[in-house]
C-alpha cells in the first residue's frame, strides 16, 4: 500500500512539474505576443499622428469659378492593426485609409464650369479632345501606357461612332471617357438649349453603348459655353470641363513650343489640354517626364472633380 502511494505521489509530482513547465512556457509566449501587440499599437499610433489630412472644401473662386476640394484621409486603426497583427509586425504597406468627407455637398456646384483642380494637391490631369487624328491617337495611347499615365479623352460623337474599338481600348486601359459634343459645330455658341441637349445626349448615347457606363464629363467645343450650355450639361447629370493650361496644338508649333506653353501656365491641379496632332505626339513623353520631375502625379478628371486623395502615406 505504501509503495502504491509512493508511485501515485511520484506521478502527481511529474504531472505538477509538467503543468508548471507548460504554464511558464505559455506565460512567456503570451508575454512576447503582448509585447509584439504593444509595439504594433505604439508604432501605428505614432504613424497616425503624422498621417492625417483634413478635407479641403470645394469652393467658388473669384477667378477660377468652381474649384473642387480634396477629400480628407486618415488611418483606419482597426483594419490596419488587424492586418499587421496577422503579419506579426508593424508594416506601413499594410496601412488602410478611410476618408474624411467635406462639410458641404460639392453637388451644389455641378452646374459651374471647372478650369482646375484643387491647388493643395500636387496633381495634374491630361485632357485630350478627339475629333480627328486616328493614327496620332494610337501613338499617344502607346506612350501613356508605357509611362503608366491615365488621361481623360473627350470624344466627338461622330468620331466615336467610327472608332468604337479605339474608344473601348482606352476605357479598358483605365482612361476616362468624356463627351465633346456630337458634331463639333462651328456655330456652337449660337445654339438653343434644345440643340445643346441634342448634341450632348446623342454623344452620351454613342459612348455609353461602347463602354457600358454613363458619361459624366463634358468638354464644350472650343471651350465655348454660356448659361444654356451649362444648363444643358447639368440637366444631363454632367460636369462641364474647361482647362488651365493649353498646348494650343491646333495652331501648330514645335514640340518644345507646346511644352513651353503648358509650363508657363502650370500650377497644382492644372488641367492640361491637347489634341491628337503629330507634334503633340512628339511632345507628350518629354512633357510627362518634366511634370514627373516637378513632383506631379497624374489624375483623371473624375479623380480631380471628386477630390480623391489616394494616399495617407
Amino acid at each position: 500500500m505504501k509503495a502504491v502511494k509512493q508511485k501515485i505521489g511520484a506521478v502527481l509530482g511529474i504531472v505538477a512539474y509538467v503543468t508548471l513547465l507548460i504554464g511558464v512556457n505559455f506565460y512567456h509566449k503570451a508575454y512576447s505576443v503582448s509585447n509584439m501587440n504593444d509595439e504594433i499599437h505604439l508604432k501605428l499610433v505614432e504613424y497616425m499622428e503624422t498621417h492625417r489630412f483634413e478635407a479641403v472644401e470645394p469652393r467658388i473662386d473669384s477667378v477660377w469659378d468652381f474649384v473642387p476640394g480634396l477629400v480628407g484621409a486618415e488611418v483606419d486603426y482597426e483594419l490596419s492593426y488587424n492586418k499587421m497583427l496577422l503579419n506579426g509586425e508593424f508594416d506601413p504597406s499594410l496601412i488602410v485609409c478611410k476618408k474624411i468627407d467635406y462639410k458641404q455637398d460639392p453637388e451644389q456646384f455641378r452646374e459651374r464650369p471647372i478650369y482646375k483642380g484643387n491647388e493643395e494637391g500636387q496633381y495634374v490631369s491630361l485632357l485630350i479632345n478627339v475629333a480627328w487624328g486616328e493614327e496620332e491617337l494610337d501613338k499617344m495611347m502607346t506612350i501613356l501606357d508605357r509611362l503608366g499615365v491615365r488621361a481623360t479623352f473627350f470624344f466627338e460623337g461622330r468620331y466615336a461612332e467610327n472608332h468604337k474599338n479605339q474608344v473601348l481600348k482606352l476605357y479598358n486601359d483605365g482612361h476616362l471617357i468624356g463627351n465633346h459634343s456630337y458634331s463639333h459645330p462651328s456655330r456652337w455658341g449660337g445654339f438653343t438649349y434644345d440643340q445643346y441637349v441634342e448634341e450632348i445626349k446623342k454623344t452620351n448615347d454613342v459612348l455609353s453603348s461602347i463602354i457600358n457606363e454613363p458619361i459624366i464629363y463634358f468638354a464644350p467645343p472650343a471651350g465655348e459655353f454660356n448659361d444654356r450650355t451649362l444648363k444643358a450639361a447639368y440637366d444631363q447629370g454632367m460636369y462641364s470641363i474647361m482647362w488651365t493650361a493649353d498646348t494650343i496644338d491646333w495652331m501648330g508649333g514645335s514640340a518644345d513650343v507646346l511644352i513651353s506653353r503648358v509650363m508657363k501656365k502650370l500650377e497644382p491641379g492644372a488641367l492640361i489640354l491637347m489634341h491628337p496632332k503629330p507634334e503633340t505626339v512628339i511632345a507628350l513623353e518629354p512633357m510627362i517626364n518634366q511634370l514627373k520631375e516637378k513632383g506631379y502625379q497624374f489624375k483623371t478628371v473624375d479623380e480631380i472633380v471628386q477630390g480623391t486623395r489616394p494616399e495617407c502615406s
